[in-house]
């Protein structure tokens, strides 16, 4: 087998229309694991993108995130509470795990906050564009969000958009595989991330949440594959949820499941 360079392949990932704005950590790491398995450069090419699809390019379109930067200042500036939530939802729709909380987004915040109470500091790990439901999350005067993500671009749009809000937030680039969070927060959202999470690495979800001092921590998982099968989905990932507490040691804690249709969404008491 002929000695395949790391830098090669990052190269070739960094012109892919598709991937070049994945944070370079992310594809180096991945890169960096495929390259020992493949033939050549273009099968570590391969593999390494496989990959990124697995964990993003599945999840997330190409969207016109200055598009909807504009029309999201422009609803805010027209002061109509339900245009700026139509925005929010067109936007939304542009990346799969918002998009499936679309039908249910009304009363998925709604019996969430009335368990958790409403926060003042909100942690978003691995956002996707979860931030922009903050118009149903009723967060009070001068309330913080901190969120990361992996990709720059929706790093940027997410921060633009909560300073839109009026929102102090702190949103960042980060791969939490490698750089676990450490939040402070009243509440700390991990929603449907831990499968992306699993394909990375056993513990990678644990660690994920170990760092977080947070009053609740959420996590949730999808019921439904991306092409709308359930393949009994909601059985399994509450079987992986049993593990990931085994794993924490957080078989102490409260934890309260709700029942929100379309989503498997578990609260857990936290330390803070």
């Amino acid at each position: 087998m002929s000695e395949i360079r790391l830098d090669d392949v990052l190269a070739r990932v960094a012109v892919s229309r598709r991937y070049r704005h994945v944070s370079d950590e992310v594809v180096r790491r991945l890169a960096t694991e495929e390259i020992v398995k493949s033939h050549n450069l273009a099968d570590a090419e391969k593999r390494t993108k496989r990959r990124l699809h697995q964990i993003f390019g599945a999840y997330t379109g190409q969207p016109d995130y200055p598009q909807r930067l504009l029309a999201l200042a422009r609803a805010i500036d027209g002061g109509d509470a339900e245009s700026v939530r139509e925005v929010c939802r067109l936007a939304m729709a542009g990346h799969v795990s918002t998009r499936e909380r679309l039908p249910i987004l009304d009363r998925f915040y709604a019996e969430l906050l009335a368990v958790t109470g409403v926060p003042s500091v909100v942690c978003d790990i691995a956002c996707g564009l979860n931030p922009l439901a903050v118009p149903w999350m009723g967060l009070p005067a001068g309330a913080r969000y901190v969120a990361c993500d992996i990709d720059t671009q929706l790093v940027g749009f997410v921060a633009a958009a909560l300073d839109l809000f009026g929102i102090d937030a702190q949103v960042e680039l980060r791969d939490v595989v490698t750089l676990p969070p450490a939040c402070d927060a009243d509440i700390a959202l991990l929603l449907k991330s831990v499968p992306c999470l699993d394909q990375q690495g056993a513990g990678a979800a644990a660690r994920a949440l170990a760092g977080l001092r947070a009053r609740h921590i959420v996590v949730s998982f999808p019921v439904q594959s991306i092409g709308g099968r359930e393949k009994g989905m909601e059985r399994t990932y509450r079987a992986r949820f049993a593990t990931l507490i085994d794993e924490l040691g957080w078989q102490e804690r409260r934890v309260q499941e709700l029942s929100i249709s379309g989503e498997l969404v578990i609260v857990i008491e936290g330390e803070r």
